[in-house]
């Protein structure tokens, strides 16, 4: 019987982790001043995303970071697409399996998350947009606003119609950011610019985000920027049909719209994963030093190469837009948030 309660014991921990859905290596090695030096064995990162590392966008670049800090020497775990219900189980099957740090990807996870966060105080946390630094919690933010403001630079700089469309995703603090920009950047290039701004209350949901941009083209807009993850494929898909041009927000997203997608203005998260795992080893994460943001002055957010879809512009217009990048990255202007 008791050979028997052992390995119904095993089995239920097994399947435990089995749904939070781990995926990661464990031949690194950890240099730092935590248990994990202390024992030889790896540091143990696992990371909560909400959506597909193939998105192309938040989630991929959040991935990536993960594989940097595995080269960095730890041992590495994610779940893909977790629901704020799900969020709990998550962050308990990972805690109790004695990770050293657990990243939540989104902000969107924070309220949720502390009650738990409390319950492990030997575990690290680590909230990515959020706004909480105390205790066992770090938050570091990255400048949505910059890249909202370059987007918004590249769709006034390329309108002739005067009306430029941004489609958002939830109204959180990171999306309304993005708008914020969105909405500076084109009036920096046109005062008199219109900017049409929608959320559509979801990361993943591209039909929904392909109508609302459909819209926004049938009322005149004539250049688009998304900012919603995955479901921006939808935003880029109804550009390319519609034979307007689209300022992506992600590597890769000109692959499903080579006549629409000019350029991406990127959001390198991996950067910001990576220095996450540098101050964890440089015992930097006490709790108590501020939100750390960082942005186009960090790498963070960049401009791609021009794409295929933007050979017909012209090298004085592309020359503006770089330009304002410039401006951004060196200080000399900044998006101003309310």
């Amino acid at each position: 019987m008791k050979r028997l309660f052992a390995l119904i014991l095993t089995l239920t921990l097994a399947l435990s982790l089995a749904g939070c859905g781990s995926a990661g290596s464990s031949d690194g090695a950890g240099e730092s001043g935590t248990s994990g030096e202390e024992s030889g064995d790896p540091i143990r990162v696992a990371c909560i995303l909400s959506g597909p590392i193939s998105d192309m966008s938040w989630n991929y670049t959040a991935h990536q970071g993960l594989l940097k800090m595995e080269a960095m020497g730890a041992e590495i775990a994610y779940q893909e697409n977790v629901e704020n219900s799900a969020l709990p189980d998550c962050i308990n099957t990972y805690a109790s399996d004695g990770y050293d740090m657990i990243i939540l990807s989104t902000n969107s996870y924070e309220e949720a998350s502390l009650p738990i966060t409390k319950d492990y105080p030997d575990t690290t946390f680590i909230i990515i947009n959020g706004q909480t630094t105390e205790g066992n919690v770090t938050s570091y933010q990255v400048a949505d606003e910059d890249q909202g403001f370059m987007q918004g630079v590249i769709c006034a700089a390329l309108s002739q119609t005067g009306k430029v469309g941004f489609v958002g995703a939830m109204e959180i603090t990171p999306i309304l950011n993005g708008r914020t920009g969105f909405e500076q950047g084109a009036k920096y290039i046109n005062e008199s610019v219109e900017v049409n701004a929608v959320m559509t209350g979801s990361f993943t949901d591209v039909a929904a985000a392909k109508e609302t941009a459909k819209a926004m083209i049938d009322a005149g807009v004539d250049a688009i920027a998304p900012m919603c993850d995955n479901a921006a494929l939808g935003v880029d898909e109804a550009a390319e049909e519609g034979g307007i041009y689209a300022a992506a927000s992600g590597e890769g997203q000109e692959t499903v719209a080579p006549n629409a997608v000019v350029c991406a203005v990127n959001k390198d998260t991996s950067i910001v994963y990576e220095k996450v795992f540098q101050d964890y080893l440089d015992g930097k994460l006490t709790g108590d030093t501020g939100v750390v943001k960082l942005g186009a002055a960090d790498g963070v957010v960049y401009l791609s190469d021009w794409y295929d879809a933007g050979s017909g512009i012209s090298d004085e217009v592309k020359a503006q837009i770089s330009a304002a990048y410039e401006a951004l990255a060196s200080g000399e202007i900044s998006v101003e948030l309310g």
